[in-house]
């Protein structure tokens, strides 16, 4: 009995030992319990706001547009070049002739964008079409996705044929999605094109397309006062080129469409086609006419 005794009073003080030092531990470190709960609420609040900023940023639609050169248009270079002297124009002896002047600056017209330039015009650094489009998404700075159809053009057509192709289009006044019409434009080459698509069955995806360009602009005058223009600026001492494609006669077959062949034991020679011309006698050339007082 009195051993049950010692051994309870020795368990009551140790107890107290025990419940002292919790307490002192307590005292000594008084943030322990109160962070204690505070890092599960933190943990609770977090981990809700984590996924939602996680989804967030899933759902979220990259509309950033970039448009940035890709393969930049070269025309090629004339095979020849000739000049035209307006001092000669329908004079005997002379091939200059005022029907020959008028096409030539028809086709000058052509080639050439009214600007701010002094002039007033400038040449263009690609090659005009008639664009007909429709447009299909808007890029912004009046920039659009369209789907447009243009002729071919340029000397030997080096700006092919588009039909019903989608296009860049830089249009000179303010346009809305849906809208169709025509422009003349400038062909100013190929461009990468970075967006987000928001046309059917597209809508949302983001895509990275190689696609022609083309720039709104205006063609001088081609008409009577425009030529006379012309010829005046040419008087003045002004330097204007044209670049047209020309039929000239075959170097090869020299216009007879084939080449000779001599056959062994036979007096006439074989007819060859000629590869050149394609048997026409004639082939087709980039010409730059400079044109002087």
């Amino acid at each position: 009995m009195r051993l049950l005794l010692a051994l309870l009073a020795s368990a009551v003080a140790l107890t107290a030992q025990t419940t002292a030092f919790g307490t002192k531990v307590t005292e000594a470190t008084p943030a322990a319990p109160a962070a204690a709960p505070a890092a599960p609420a933190a943990g609770t609040a977090t981990t809700p706001g984590t996924k939602a900023a996680a989804k967030a940023t899933e759902d979220e639609v990259d509309n950033s547009v970039v448009i940035t050169p890709f393969r930049s248009l070269t025309p090629p270079e004339a095979k020849t070049s000739r000049t035209f002297q307006l001092s000669k124009v329908n004079k005997l002896g002379f091939t200059e002739t005022s029907k020959e002047l008028q096409r030539l600056y028809s086709a000058f017209a052509t080639q050439r964008i009214v600007d701010g330039s002094p002039s007033g015009s400038s040449k263009a650094t690609g090659y005009l079409a008639t664009v007909n489009y429709t447009l299909v998404q808007d890029l912004g700075d009046n920039r659009f996705l369209a789907k447009a159809a243009w002729p071919a053009s340029g000397p030997n057509e080096v700006l092919a044929a588009g039909a019903d192709t989608m296009a860049i289009l830089l249009l000179d006044k303010p346009a809305k999605v849906g809208d169709s019409g025509r422009i003349t434009g400038m062909h100013v080459g190929t461009v990468a094109l970075l967006f987000t698509a928001n046309f059917p069955p597209l809508t949302g995806k983001r895509l990275t397309l190689r696609r022609e360009a083309f720039v709104e602009c205006a063609t001088l005058e081609d008409t009577p006062a425009g030529l006379q223009k012309f010829v005046e600026s040419v008087n003045a001492g002004a330097e204007m080129t044209v670049t047209t494609n020309e039929q000239v006669t075959c170097k090869k077959c020299g216009g007879l469409g084939f080449t000779r062949e001599a056959q062994k034991g036979q007096l006439l020679d074989k007819r060859v086609p000629c590869a050149e011309c394609a048997s026409s006698g004639k082939v087709i050339v980039s010409v730059e006419t400079k044109f002087a007082p």
